[in-house]
């Protein structure tokens, strides 16, 4: 497959550029295929990025640039996989440009050939007047400048008034020209997020359903921007112009949600996912989530759900229900972190057998970008299938919740979260199916857009190490 480049923004706007050589060059140098303009694009370095063919992919690479390289508004630092539609900038403020795959058939874009211009000469001497004829020289030469100075009035004053309309002109086309980029922009993320509500449907509602609560807003947003475009308001058109990027960023953000391939993260982690009864001495019973990390059964949940809030009540009895089972089995608490905000605890449950662990541990906290797409496998809903821990005969059946990474904090992981609310104890994954952080609380609505907190998972090593 060709590589097809449409300029979104910066001096070649509205190009369409096809290539099917395995290297193309982006920069302000003249020899780049895709050239910037040298003076209005500053943003882009002389040589930028380099699209390389890999097989059937295409790869985009940073050569170094001063104000890096970000697809889809996140920076790259090694050679990253373009998918059709995704987007380009150069610069963290630079020009925008818009990849997609051409069939072999569609023909390749000759590059013009721009001409270089060669430098001008200037003759800096002066024929000096022999003394017979200085006065009258001087008189001619004075009477020159009065005339030179009334005509180069007149043409200032034409100049200015040329050049009032001329600016007024190519503010009105830069202002054209920016609301046909911004609405060929929301046309192609549209379009994308069209497509991934599509794919999501029956899957994950809470994510179609914060998919298409952004489609409307910008859409609403679109509609006032072509009403101020009209009426020519340029405050208007600047405040809705910032207002749409927002949004289009954000709806970028939730896109990012549906590439984790969360089938295969519940079928690898949900049976190690339990239900925690706990009942307390004065008759009250809470639920919560436990995990297992160790086959002996070694689970970890949130201290609150199995002291209470104020982290010292104990509780009567303690019951675990795996996934998808009827049984319920005893348990107790070997261990609860002591450190302020560290809402940790370790259960044993009383089992004789091995139990299916989650897939694995990540405990690098330098792999929690905001911006990462993340999921969480609980019980968000809780139960009213009981009264008291260990009554129940019905299936104890998870909830996957997508969710991504706002805040990365060394005491707290924050997640955006598109679903329920997350139960205190759920194990919170990362794309590769490990488990970063432990939910605690969160925030918000009860609906599908709410902010959900968990401990990462750093604070487990000392606790079990004790």
């Amino acid at each position: 497959m060709k590589a097809q480049l449409t300029a979104l923004s910066g001096g070649p706007v509205g190009t369409t550029m096809v290539f099917s050589r395995p290297e193309i060059t982006l920069g302000r140098h003249p020899q780049c295929d895709v050239q910037f303009d040298p003076v209005e694009d500053l943003q882009v370095s002389i040589r930028h990025a380099l699209l390389l063919r890999d097989g059937d992919r295409w790869l985009v690479r940073d050569l170094g640039s001063r104000n890096g390289t970000f697809v889809n508004g996140h920076p790259i630092t090694t050679d990253t996989r373009l998918d059709d539609t995704d987007q380009i900038r150069l610069g963290r403020d630079g020009p925008i440009v818009e990849f997609r795959l051409a069939s072999d058939t569609v023909a390749d874009t000759e590059k013009p050939q721009v001409a270089i211009p060669r430098p001008r000469r200037t003759d800096a001497g002066r024929r000096e007047s022999s003394t017979e004829y200085r006065v009258r020289a001087e008189v001619a030469r004075q009477t020159r400048r009065l005339r030179a100075g009334l005509g180069m009035m007149g043409l200032a004053l034409v100049a200015v008034v040329a050049g009032a309309l001329v600016y007024n002109q190519r503010q009105t086309a830069r202002r054209d020209r920016e609301v046909q980029v911004l609405q060929a922009q929301i046309d192609s993320v549209l379009l994308s997020s069209s497509q991934t509500i599509r794919t999501l449907q029956g899957r994950l509602s809470g994510v179609a359903d914060a998919l298409n609560r952004s489609q409307e807003q910008m859409r609403q947003l679109q509609g006032e921007l072509e009403q101020a475009r009209a009426a020519g308001n340029r405050d208007e058109i600047a405040l809705l112009s910032r207002r749409l990027s927002d949004a289009m960023a954000e709806l970028h953000q939730r896109q990012t949600v549906a590439r984790i391939d969360y089938p295969a993260i519940r079928d690898a982690n949900q049976r190690a996912v339990a239900m925690v009864w706990v009942e307390y001495a004065d008759g009250r019973v809470v639920t919560g989530t436990a995990f297992a990390i160790r086959p002996d059964a070694t689970m970890i949940t949130n201290r609150h759900v199995v002291a209470g809030d104020t982290g010292g009540d104990t509780p009567v009895r303690i019951g675990v229900q795996f996934a998808d089972s009827e049984q319920v089995f005893p348990a107790r608490v070997v261990r609860r972190a002591t450190a302020p905000g560290v809402d940790l605890a370790v259960l044993q449950v009383n089992l004789g057998s091995r139990v299916p662990v989650v897939k694995g541990i990540n405990t690098r906290p330098d792999t929690l970008p905001p911006g990462a797409p993340v999921a969480m496998i609980g019980y968000p809903l809780g139960t009213d299938l009981a009264t008291r821990a260990g009554v129940t005969r019905d299936l104890a059946t998870t909830t996957l919740i997508a969710g991504i990474i706002s805040k990365s904090l060394p005491h707290e992981i924050q997640i955006h979260g598109f679903g329920a609310g997350g139960e205190s104890g759920s194990p919170v994954f990362d794309a590769t199916g490990e488990v970063i952080g432990v939910v605690y609380g969160g925030r918000g609505s009860g609906g599908t857009d709410r902010i959900v907190l968990a401990v990462p998972t750093t604070f487990l090593p000392a606790l079990l190490d004790r």
